[in-house]
């Protein structure tokens, strides 16, 4: 099993390691860990990545009886001295002299707490006056002894703290073979200190279906709770009570809780519990249990009415202390803890209350993950409590979000899904809209917007539909269960609605819904309403994209922020403003396209590459297909496209792969069947990429010359591919064309790295060698490889600016072959000899198979 965790602890040993190899002088080092931490693992694992050292290990024996300096006396005969030590003296003169002998070494010193006298005098001899050899010993001890250990110029301390959450579940999933929740590893991380040796033997328990929301019933082994066990039966019965309370408050305790709740015998008990080595005081009046397991047996002991009593005891002792001046106010963590152990009791006021504290605890999480795992155990309790449908549904919306903001997609789906039927049962419309609204607008837009969701707008349809609906005969009564029906406070929810549903749909559909969500949003002066209306438009301009900035901004919405900067970044890059684009996406955090997408137009392509190393949805996708585009050569692209399908960008760049693979015929028929349809300025970039045959040029710089861009631009600003009339040089067949466009991208292509795809499309037209070398150094320096090759593959204009395929076909075509023997002779399709054929025509500047033998005569090559 491989090793988990540790890292601050290996390093500082690494660093020790490190010190007596420079400076050629022993170190002691107090390995300091409380029994099952994992010491002798980490020492196993120290010297499995420092194989320099070489390796020893000692310890006292556990029978009674050893000789005097018993690991002294293993480590010189592990080294192979035959030496016998019969004092600190000897055993120090032998020990100095095998340790210069063996070159270095790493002592291991086991269970030091067992270590005679003799052994634990001549570890302090070394610590306060060190020899000078390059060996490091680690003596591994208890916290109980540490203070009592040497100190000395050479001497250390390391602490070996129990395992953190991350590492349990990381630990534990390694036993178990499935992922543990984040909410499970943090009650065995609590339960066990983080133990190594405890966690492995109760890994056996485990389930996959536990999810750490309830308290885990574990069988701990004896080994290590018989003493514990053994302590707790001298305890008196009053005092077993009193432990039991303090082991229902926590690890930790306050004495005013417990006696709150045990009354006066709490004080002399806690001390009796003290005696016995069970807990230890903290502060004044604050008490701990000496270890995760004495607090486990305590629990552990009580049955299940006794232990939701002692809960709800609790709770009540929290808020009733906590209402007295100078004293601590509970946590809506701690209370909602107590509360919900206690609602297996049953009983409305007790399930409401615990659902109103768990709801608390979740709106007060610092991290999503525990925010979703409270609202979960809330509509687990709202369910027993049979709540109404209005309630339980804004109650799953609440979860729901939590979700979303946890990462955890299907289950957020799951629970909006829910709360729409419950919203559809009960025909509250403001239920269902909530519900649509929760699942968030759709992403992207454009080339990266993901394909349309048939649940979410299913749900927004709905909730619009019985919005829109006509009011009932009479006002709604409470028995109507039409909460939120009313019509006069939904303007805004309408306006939201529409502007979803705009986003959701495509053409004459989307703008309608757009412009009515605009109206509607006015109408209510919402500036959410506001905001979303105005950033749903289809063709938002300048001054509307700074009003939704404006109202956002208002509102402290981070994302509706991210949502209007990249949309007016991605409307200044069109125009060609890459300043003002720039200064917009600074402004986006948290989100790598976008950091990629900075870097790319700043020249740092390198960076950008480790931005995007992870890759997820449309988005991400199209990052990378930009970078891919950029640099020249497709790379592994084609294996991020494997199981995508839909947007024709995509097939574009199948395209392109096929063309950079060699597999021309596929290049070929993709080329033909995109160059007929009404593609957008992203996907012709890629077409482009794949050396279109001239007349599918000429189609695709048609429908380039329509778009009024300066700039290609993916999405919200997620990605570009540069200036428009670059592109379209790319794609032109007339040499002044091209040369004329170039010059218009020379206006808008600032100092980003397209101008080394620039430099180098004008030294291909000129034929300049000095230009060609220029541009290659250029795209080097850039890191643009796929460009550099293709620079490297291009040849001078007197015959040889051809690709190899294309002066086989050259050679062939001269000799008076027609397309279809050339192809018969190469293996290769008729009309991709044609391709070959039209791509030599445009190279060199001929138009026909006549001006072509016409020239290769006029240069004097053999016809």
């Amino acid at each position: 099993m491989r090793f988990v965790g540790r890292a601050m602890e290996l390093g500082a040993l690494a660093g020790h390691a490190r010190a007596v190899v420079d400076e050629r002088r022993l170190r002691v080092v107090l390995l300091i860990a409380e029994p099952g931490r994992g010491a002798s693992g980490l020492l196993a694992e120290f010297h499995r990545r420092t194989p320099a050292l070489r390796y020893v290990r000692a310890a006292p024996p556990r029978a009674a009886g050893a000789p005097s300096l018993w690991p002294w006396q293993r480590v010189l005969t592990e080294l192979g001295s035959s030496s016998t030590v019969d004092d600190i003296w000897s055993a120090q003169a032998a020990l100095t002299r095998i340790f210069a002998e063996a070159g270095p070494l790493l002592i291991a010193l086991d269970d030091t707490h067992r270590a005679d006298e003799a052994t634990l005098t001549l570890l302090a001899e070394y610590a306060d006056q060190p020899p000078a050899t390059p060996t490091l010993v680690v003596a591994v001890v208890r916290p109980e002894v540490a203070e009592t250990l040497p100190s000395g110029p050479a001497a250390y301390r390391v602490w070996l703290p129990g395992l953190s959450r991350d590492e349990v579940a990381e630990m534990l999933a390694q036993s178990v073979a499935f992922p543990v929740p984040e909410a499970l590893a943090t009650q065995l991380r609590r339960r066990s200190d983080g133990s190594p040796a405890l966690l492995t033997a109760i890994a056996g328990q485990l389930r996959e279906s536990d999810d750490g929301r309830r308290r885990l019933a574990l069988r701990w082994p004896e080994s290590a709770t018989a003493p514990i066990a053994e302590r707790l039966t001298v305890l008196t019965e009053p005092a077993r009570h009193v432990l039991a309370v303090a082991s229902v408050v926590g690890r930790e305790f306050d004495l005013s809780i417990v006696e709150e709740v045990a009354g006066d015998a709490a004080l002399p008990s806690l001390e009796e519990a003290i005696t016995a080595g069970l807990i230890r005081p903290v502060t004044d009046r604050v008490f701990a249990f000496d270890s995760a397991l004495a607090r486990e047996l305590s629990y552990d002991a009580l049955g299940l009415t006794e232990v939701a009593g002692l809960h709800e005891a609790v709770a009540d002792a929290l808020l009733s202390v906590g209402a007295r001046a100078g004293e601590r106010a509970p946590t809506v963590a701690e209370l909602s803890h107590h509360l919900v152990a206690a609602a297996v009791l049953g009983g409305d006021e007790r399930l409401d209350r615990a659902i109103a504290a768990t709801v608390a605890s979740a709106r007060a999480a610092e991290r999503p993950a525990e925010a979703a795992d409270a609202f979960a155990v809330a509509v687990e309790l709202a369910s027993r409590a049979q709540w109404s449908a209005g309630h339980l549904g804004r109650l799953l919306v609440a979860f729901g979000s939590a979700q979303l903001q946890a990462g955890r997609r299907e289950q957020a789906r799951e629970a909006f899904a829910a709360a729409v039927r419950l919203g559809r049962q009960a025909k509250d419309a403001g239920l269902l809209a909530e519900a649509a609204l929760a699942y968030g607008p759709r992403s992207g837009s454009g080339a990266t917007a993901e394909p349309t969701d048939p649940q979410r707008a299913t749900a927004l349809t709905e909730a619009l539909a019985l919005l829109n609906s006509p009011l009932p005969p009479r006002p709604p009564t409470p028995g109507d269960e039409l909460r939120g029906y009313l019509r006069g406070a939904d303007l805004s929810t309408v306006a939201r609605l529409r502007a979803r549903l705009a986003l959701e749909s495509t053409g004459a559909a989307a703008r309608t819904l757009a412009e009515q969500s605009l109206t509607a949003a006015r109408e209510s002066a919402d500036p959410r309403a506001m905001a979303e209306a105005l950033l749903a438009q289809v063709e938002s301009d300048a001054d509307q994209l700074r009003q939704a900035l404006r109202e956002a901004g208002a509102l402290d919405d981070g994302v509706l922020l991210s949502r209007a900067h990249r949309a007016l970044a991605a409307l200044s890059l069109r125009d060609g403003d890459l300043g003002p684009a720039d200064r917009q996406l600074a402004e986006v955090d948290g989100v790598p396209e976008i950091a990629a997408h900075r870097l790319l137009l700043a020249g740092k392509v390198a960076a950008a590459r480790e931005q995007l190393t992870v890759i997820a949805g449309l988005e991400g996708l199209a990052a990378y297909a930009g970078l891919r585009l950029l640099d020249g050569d497709p790379g592994d692209l084609a294996d991020r496209l494997r199981d995508v399908t839909g947007p024709l960008w995509t097939t574009a760049a199948a395209a392109w792969i096929a063309r950079a693979e060699g597999r021309d015929e596929l290049a070929d028929a993709l080329v033909e069947e995109l160059a007929a349809q009404p593609l957008d300025p992203w996907a012709i970039a890629f077409v482009a990429a794949a050396e279109p045959a001239p007349a599918a040029a000429d189609r695709l710089g048609a429908l380039l010359s329509a778009y009024p861009g300066k700039w290609i631009v993916a999405g919200p600003a997620t990605a570009s591919a540069g200036p428009t009339a670059l592109m379209a040089a790319r794609l032109e067949t007339d040499p002044k064309r091209a040369t004329t466009r170039l010059d218009d991208a020379a206006r808008v292509i600032g100092h980003t790295p397209w101008l080394a795809w620039l430099r180098w499309e004008r030294a291909r037209l000129r034929a300049d060698p000095q230009e060609v070398k220029s541009a290659r150094t250029y795209a080097a320096e850039r890191g643009l490889s796929g460009l550099v090759r293709r620079i490297d593959r291009f040849e001078p204009p007197d015959g040889r600016t051809l690709t190899r395929r294309e002066q086989e076909v050259l050679e062939l075509a001269a000799a008076g072959a027609s397309a279809r023997e050339i192809g018969e002779r190469l293996v290769i399709g008729e009309r991709t000899v044609e391709t070959h054929l039209a791509n030599i025509y445009r190279k060199l500047g001929v138009r026909s198979r006549v001006e072509l033998v016409a020239h290769l005569r006029d240069s004097g090559r053999p016809v």
